[in-house]
């Protein structure tokens, strides 16, 4: 931890940050732990490693789960992220090498991604795993134009997308020099830290469920939740904004 920063780590690097049973399990308490701790405000991910960030699925892992084990997992599809166990806290996505398949979930529920320039996006389903994609391509789609997803998940392999080309889709946000890429992760965490954490975690929740609803209602759903976080403007009451934008944002 760094004060109200938590940073979470993929630490798989001999089996290239794979996800397997064990480390879904131990992600979905770490996210559950950020969660419920009150000091926490904002988590970055990031993995170990200086070439895959995350390699998608250990298959022969799940194969060797019995089948009751999927019965237990009491939320969703998956449990890799933050967004997947309903944390609306702030998360950074420290992209730090090659991105496979399912790897794409903690780059897609990410609220800000950062990528070294030598980063890669590839999706792996139909040339190797033989499952059909279905929840990263969705995912995706709110995010980049059809077509990008359509030749991502279509070639596979053969045409992986770069750092530069993720960033000029909106995947990213900006590409960092790997000797700076925590530094500046935690920079951005901690501006974010200054806000108020529940009007960040309540701006999270709102725009991430927007996405799953009509205009009208999105916007409803959004004036329930602002409601719900004790709407005071008073509580900004200060010296004037164009002071705190030159201050950068600090009182």
């Amino acid at each position: 931890m760094e004060g109200p920063v938590c940073v979470i780590t993929l630490n798989r690097p001999e089996r290239d940050n794979l996800i397997d049973q064990e480390s879904q399990r131990e992600l979905a308490a770490a996210w559950l732990a950020f969660r419920a701790d009150d000091r926490l405000r904002v988590a970055i991910f990031t993995a170990t490693g200086d070439t895959v960030f995350c390699g998608g699925a250990d298959t022969a892992s799940y194969r060797r789960e019995p089948p009751s084990a999927y019965l237990r997992r009491d939320e969703g599809i998956r449990t890799y992220t933050a967004k997947q166990n309903r944390c609306w806290k702030p998360v950074i996505a420290a992209i730090n090498g090659f991105v496979v398949g399912p790897g794409l979930h903690f780059l897609l529920d990410a609220d800000i991604c950062i990528s070294v320039p030598d980063a890669t996006f590839c999706d792996m389903h139909m040339h190797r795993s033989g499952a059909v994609p279905v929840i990263e391509p969705i995912e995706m789609a709110r995010k980049v134009p059809q077509e990008a997803v359509s030749r991502m998940f279509l070639l596979g392999p053969y045409e992986p997308i770069t750092a530069q080309r993720a960033l000029d889709l909106g995947l990213i946000s900006e590409i960092i020099p790997r000797g700076r890429l925590m530094a500046r992760a935690l920079e951005l965490a901690d501006h974010i830290a200054q806000a108020d954490m529940h009007l960040t975690t309540a701006f999270i929740e709102s725009f991430y469920k927007a996405r799953e609803l009509g205009v009208s209602e999105a916007i409803n759903r959004g004036l329930i939740i602002r409601q719900a976080t004790g709407y005071q403007p008073a509580r900004f009451a200060g010296r004037p904004i164009r002071d705190l934008l030159k201050a950068g944002g600090k009182e």
